[in-house]
């Protein structure tokens, strides 16, 4: 991804960052559509925080949420730790989730910048999008995809993803009609 492919979109935040608002970010998206990549745009161009959805994936002891769509994520603890302190306007301690050890980080310290990013699928559920000011949306093809889960996780994991995680993210699209509440769409390019 290219920076110049996101013009229109640093355009909007540079506009935000000149007015002196804060501007909270969220990007949603397929799976492998790019979302972690420009979220790290965002952060090495405006100097913004980024926190993820994927550091709040549910343990297995949790066991799944009873959330039509997202029944992986820990809704309870990211509203909480991340929600809370963006519509608040204030700092945030919170833990990163790993899915190898089903442990939670210790406490990590994020003082809130003017700029600040969520990024990950889900990251746009209807009870939260009201807190941020640009939504972004991310897409690909289903063979980008293929190739990207294959090169990332492995072809042990694409069944996993062929039979739930994709259908599970489209259902959530769908049902909460993501990308129409976006700002802007992209479609990632090979």
């Amino acid at each position: 991804m290219k920076n110049k492919n996101f013009e229109m979109l640093f355009e909007m935040i540079r506009k935000f960052r000149k007015e002196e608002k804060r501007v909270n970010i969220a990007i949603d998206g397929y799976s492998t559509s790019g979302k972690t990549t420009l979220a790290s745009l965002i952060q090495q161009e405006f100097d913004a925080n980024v926190f993820h959805m994927d550091d709040y994936f549910r343990s297995k002891a949790q066991g799944k949420s009873d959330s039509p769509y997202a029944s992986n994520i820990d809704m309870d603890r990211f509203m909480s730790e991340i929600v809370k302190s963006l519509k608040e306007k204030e700092d945030t301690d919170y833990h990163s989730f790993d899915c190898k050890t089903q442990k939670l980080s210790q406490v990590i310290h994020k003082e809130l910048k003017q700029i600040n990013v969520v990024e990950g699928a889900y990251s746009m559920q209807p009870e939260i999008v009201d807190v941020y000011q640009i939504k972004v949306f991310l897409k690909s093809s289903i063979f980008q995809q293929i190739r990207r889960i294959i090169k990332r996780n492995g072809l042990k994991e694409l069944i996993n993803y062929l039979k739930k995680w994709i259908p599970n993210e489209k259902s959530y699209f769908k049902f909460c009609q993501i990308e129409k509440k976006a700002d802007f769409v992209f479609k990632s390019k090979h």
